[in-house]
């Protein structure tokens, strides 16, 4: 790394920023470490009163001393002709080592939003194919959890923002494909190895296949279901184990897993099979993820509840011994009370977007503040560490968790010209 400190005015683009003469704090930018990309970025540079600037000419371009800086001619060259805006970003840009690069907070939701919509096909036609012929599709299972697993492990936080702020469908297909997902995102925070993420999303992403062997009706119960549909609804798991059995080359720990996704965890032990440890754990995991995104998109007949509230409900169930308490502690660790890409409110009654979680600090996220309390965007969002503020600073902090679409906000259109590592 060659760090080399510079006047602001010497800035160009294609320059890999690394620190800044004074606070994060007090600077436009939601980290000190970053590709100067845009002239979006470079002009909200100079206006923000820092002075000089700190980069590293191993992961982007270095002054070049003996050429003009934005294009006005030295006393002994003559003037060059004037390039535009995106002419030099191509100049500059090519000059850089294939390492240097950024990321894009809106342009990673979309792509995530895309993957996403691919994958929502892939289970669609894959529990189509269940249901008119009976057997589970084992190469298919295979593929679809594999590349969630890379698609998770990619870009986890995301991910998790994806499956809060989707639009929310009564369709099998979506929540299977949501727990598979988040089993993975909690499997891969308690360190689970590529086996063993992919049994358990191959067991995730078949819980509920049981499903579609009772009546339609039941498949998206509106109301409160009677005892005798109850009993066929909660016969569910079996059906499913039966269904995997009857296929080949579904491993034997997957069908165990979609049988017993909703027993308590003190009753794994009473299973008549005996079971590793490790099944029991996948077993109980599946079943923390399962309730999460029922309580979130209210499945059934049961109102959806918003994040905070699910998250609750659900270490209320893990103190009652329903669900396995540490296993709800990872999943909080991960979601985050307040999540990746949610409008929060503030004290001072402004509004922003939080950008980034903090680990070990859920209550302390990363805030891009974007509205003011009259809701009138900012002309410059201000970037607030939660995690860092001063007793010394004036008090703020985070009230409210609102709905982006309802408030008329579209976060990826704000996010564009803000880049993160």
């Amino acid at each position: 790394m060659a760090i080399r400190r510079i006047p602001v005015e010497q800035v160009t683009l294609g320059m890999y920023i690394v620190g800044f003469d004074q606070s994060w704090l007090n600077t436009p930018f939601l980290t000190h470490r970053f590709l100067l990309n845009r002239p979006t970025q470079l002009a909200r540079l100079r206006r923000s009163g820092v002075r000089y600037v700190d980069i590293d000419t191993d992961r982007g371009v270095d002054v070049d001393s003996e050429q003009p800086i934005d294009g006005v001619a030295s006393p002994t060259s003559h003037a060059p002709s004037p390039l535009n805006a995106d002419t030099l970003l191509n100049l500059q840009l090519a000059k850089l080592p294939p390492t240097a690069h950024g990321t894009s907070l809106s342009r990673e939701l979309v792509e995530a939003k895309q993957m996403r919509q691919q994958m929502l096909e892939d289970v669609r036609n894959m529990l189509w194919e269940i249901r008119t012929s009976g057997i589970v599709p084992s190469n298919q299972v295979k593929q679809i959890s594999e590349t969630v697993i890379a698609h998770t492990l990619n870009h986890a936080e995301t991910v998790a923002a994806l499956i809060r702020t989707r639009e929310f469908s009564p369709d099998l297909y979506d929540h299977s494909l949501s727990v598979c997902t988040l089993a993975v995102l909690v499997g891969r925070l308690m360190g689970y190895d590529e086996r063993r993420l992919l049994y358990l999303a191959m067991g995730a992403l078949l819980h509920d296949i049981g499903l579609l062997g009772l009546p339609s009706h039941l498949l998206k119960p509106l109301r409160s279901l009677s005892p005798m549909e109850q009993s066929l609804y909660d016969r569910h798991p079996f059906l499913g184990r039966n269904m995997v059995e009857a296929s080949p080359a579904i491993p034997d720990e997957v069908a165990w897993l979609i049988s017993t996704h909703h027993i308590a965890p003190a009753q794994h032990l009473a299973q008549p099979e005996p079971v590793s440890e490790e099944a029991m754990a996948h077993s109980r995991l599946i079943r923390v993820v399962d309730e999460y995104d029922q309580l979130l998109t209210g499945q059934g007949y049961h109102p959806p509840l918003p994040v905070r509230e699910a998250l609750s409900e659900l270490y209320q169930q893990g103190q009652r011994g329903e669900l396995d308490l540490s296993m709800v502690s990872h999943l909080i660790s991960q979601i985050g009370i307040y999540p990746l890409y949610s409008l929060v409110e503030l004290s001072t009654g402004e509004r922003g977007i939080v950008t980034s979680i903090t680990p070990g600090q859920l209550l302390y996220p990363i805030v891009l503040i974007i509205q003011g309390p009259d809701h009138r965007f900012y002309a410059e969002p201000l970037p607030v560490n939660f995690a860092t503020r001063t007793s010394a600073e004036s008090p703020l902090e985070i009230v409210n968790v609102l709905d982006a679409e309802q408030e008329g906000i579209h976060v990826e259109e704000v996010l564009a010209d803000w880049m993160t590592l």
